[in-house]
């Protein structure tokens, strides 16, 4: 299993298999904390090249504990 970018217009690199026929499933990330806490790990996580910044849902309030929450959806190919 790897991840992809979760956009339409990613191309893959030369001399991969393009995967169009590989059965893709989202995977949710979700961020509870502080503000200042999801954004730090946000800012970690895009130091990393795991996600841009901009593909996290905005702040949203977690019903089960109150808190800001923000969630990324990741596109894995099987």
């Amino acid at each position: 299993m790897r991840f992809i970018p979760n956009t339409e217009t990613y191309s893959p690199p030369p001399g991969s298999s393009s995967g169009s026929t590989s059965a893709r499933e989202p995977v949710r990330i979700i961020l509870v904390g502080s503000n200042t806490g999801i954004n730090l790990v946000i800012n970690i996580l895009y130091r990393l090249g795991f996600a841009e910044p901009q593909a996290w849902s905005k702040a949203q309030i977690d019903p089960a504990s109150g808190k800001p929450m923000r969630i990324l959806t990741k596109w894995i190919r099987r």
